[in-house]
């Protein structure tokens, strides 16, 4: 696969991954700016993630038998366009369509990047690439959410959907340059779609749920646990950092892993060790150096998931993966939602302090879902 594709394509899905995750960032300046309360605002994380949810599949499945290039383009465009409406609005209501515009388009254009990059990868290497090309979601946690607030602290929360715009432009022109114009096997074009292992399908699917969120139900509220316990407010940034760069290491690490022993293996294994760092971070509290540490391991095991989960979904269908990938997007935004909701009616309840540990008992569920994934290729 071209080098200079997969760069492009990474960005691509960093900035998508900047504008699903930017206003918590920018929540309190953007309140402020608008004269919104802070709930209020907030709820334009939820719009987005469950625009993506909705929508995503339905498009995906109206644009399947499209060719992938001009769909790509059009839904970059469609991103702009929602970019635009948001960087102008003024209102709630309006915020809240330039979301849904964002997402619908956001939705259509990482399944297909990601559907590409399994066309047009050696097989051999095929996780490795969907990992690399991965990165740049994870990447938007590291790098993309702390620039972007920086940004917007010192020139006004709007200039980040100008900048957004702009490197969307140029995203677009590399797109339109170097992606071929039809499917990178012809095989795929003659035959139809379809999905081999419904079974096998459902279970990863599952399986991205319970790890987003058991992860959610920490990281969305990483603040008040780790202030709870001692650290001090500026701990917290670091803290995301560190989490940040263990998403990046983990994502690489998935892919790898996926092409050396496969993805059932490398779920079972990844995700064992991320319930163990779920179940000893609460232990931890007071020794901030082993809390650090267990919080990039945490977050290493839990991103191996994702090109895990990706490459299997791969093996289990015939033709253009675009359709399951839409399902498992889909899933990830709902299990960010679910994963926020229940870490806060437990916070409510309970000593925010054992989070973690109920985290953990969700990830068993998604294990337990690895564990029932039959590898023997038959169509169920």
């Amino acid at each position: 696969m071209n080098k200079k594709l997969i760069v492009t394509f990474t960005i691509g899905v960093f900035l998508l991954g900047m504008m699903e995750l930017i206003i918590s960032g920018i929540l309190e300046l953007m309140s402020d700016d608008l004269d919104m309360s802070v709930a209020l605002t907030g709820q334009l994380i939820t719009v987005y993630a469950v625009s993506f949810a909705l929508f995503g599949p339905i498009l995906v499945k109206l644009t399947n038998r499209l060719k992938p290039k001009p769909v790509i383009i059009a839904s970059l465009i469609l991103f702009i366009i929602g970019n635009l409406i948001f960087g102008l609005s003024g209102t709630f209501l309006m915020l809240a369509l330039g979301r849904v515009v964002t997402a619908m388009a956001a939705a259509v254009f990482i399944v297909k990047i990601m559907d590409m990059t399994v066309l047009l990868s050696r097989p051999e290497i095929r996780g490795k690439m969907i990992a690399v090309v991965y990165m740049g979601f994870s990447a938007a946690n590291v790098f993309g959410i702390p620039i972007g607030t920086l940004v917007g602290q010192q020139f006004g929360w709007r200039i980040i959907f100008w900048l957004v715009i702009l490197i969307a432009l140029i995203v677009g022109i590399g797109i339109f340059s170097l992606v071929p114009d039809k499917k990178g096997q012809s095989a795929d074009m003659s035959s139809d779609d379809r999905v081999l292992s419904k079974r096998n399908v459902i279970l990863y699917i599952c399986v991205t749920m319970a790890v987003l969120i058991g992860n959610y139900i920490v990281i969305g509220y990483i603040s008040p646990l780790m202030t709870s316990n001692g650290f001090a407010i500026e701990s917290v940034s670091v803290a995301l950092l560190i989490a940040g760069a263990g998403g990046m290491t983990g994502t690489y690490i998935g892919g790898v892993l996926v092409d050396m022993i496969g993805s059932r293996k490398t779920l079972i294994i990844m995700m064992g060790l991320f319930i163990v760092s779920m179940a000893v971070m609460p232990l931890m509290y007071g020794t901030p150096i082993l809390f650090y540490l267990n919080l990039f391991l945490w977050s290493v095991f839990q991103w191996t998931s994702s090109p895990a989960v990706q490459s299997g979904l791969v093996e289990n269908v015939e033709g253009s993966p675009s359709m399951v990938f839409s399902w498992n997007m889909s899933a990830l935004n709902l299990g960010i939602g679910i994963g926020a909701v229940i870490g806060g009616i437990f916070i409510n309840y309970f000593d925010i302090s054992y989070a973690p540990w109920l985290g953990m008992v969700i990830v068993l569920m998604g294990l337990a879902a690895v564990l029932f994934v039959k590898e023997d290729g038959k169509v169920v």
